[in-house]
């Protein structure tokens, strides 16, 4: 195809995340591996190659329904937090999609530069009232992307976050931290530790 048509097929891959808000289900199984070191969760995901650490006060961790276009999903939620519905509000969510193709350096360097759109058009999908804050630039373990800061309610629950977005090897990686915004003092410092350690490769 020719690369700008290849672009867009990236872009709406980043797209078809549609509502990726930590909003996580219960179900068997996390998808990975995790081994505990000094009081956090080392998990690594060798199929999607990731890793990051987790505070094992996020005690619970599911792999989530994933969203429409994610490849796969996986929560870490504080299980004494907020819920609406049975969905665990107070999480950090990783959401992964597979693109179907490696993008060229080029085009890569592109969808990288697109996120910061693309972001804000993700959070405006996550529920009613949904604000997004100015895209920043970041660079995590030597990975760039963009985070977008949000509120959104859900359920009549007022909640605050950040999300994350990275492109890496053909995959799309959406990291969502959020909480009711009575709980964001308590668990965000448990995300950023988490955030602060991903990986990708």
């Amino acid at each position: 195809p020719q690369p700008r048509l290849r672009l867009a097929a990236l872009v709406l891959a980043v797209v078809a995340l549609g509502a990726v808000a930590a909003l996580a289900l219960a179900a068997a199984g996390c998808g990975g591996q995790a081994a505990t070191i000094q009081g956090v969760d080392h998990y690594t995901n060798a199929g999607f190659h990731f890793s990051l650490d987790v505070d094992r006060r996020l005690t619970e961790w599911r792999s989530a329904t994933a969203a429409s276009g994610a490849a796969f999903e996986v929560a870490f939620v504080d299980a004494a937090g907020a819920r609406a519905g049975g969905r665990h509000l107070d999480a950090l969510t990783v959401s992964v999609v597979d693109t179907g193709t490696s993008p060229t350096s080029e085009e890569a360097a592109q969808l990288t530069a697109s996120l910061r759109t693309l972001g804000a058009t993700m959070v405006a999908k996550m529920g009613s009232a949904a604000q997004a804050g100015d895209p920043s630039q970041v660079t995590v373990n030597g990975q760039a992307g963009v985070v977008v800061p949000f509120g959104v309610t859900v359920s009549g629950q007022r909640l605050v976050g950040w999300l994350y977005l990275f492109a890496a090897g053909g995959h799309i990686y959406a990291l969502t931290a959020s909480a009711r915004s009575d709980h964001w003092s308590a668990d965000s410092p448990l995300f950023v530790r988490a955030i602060d350690s991903f990986r990708i490769g």
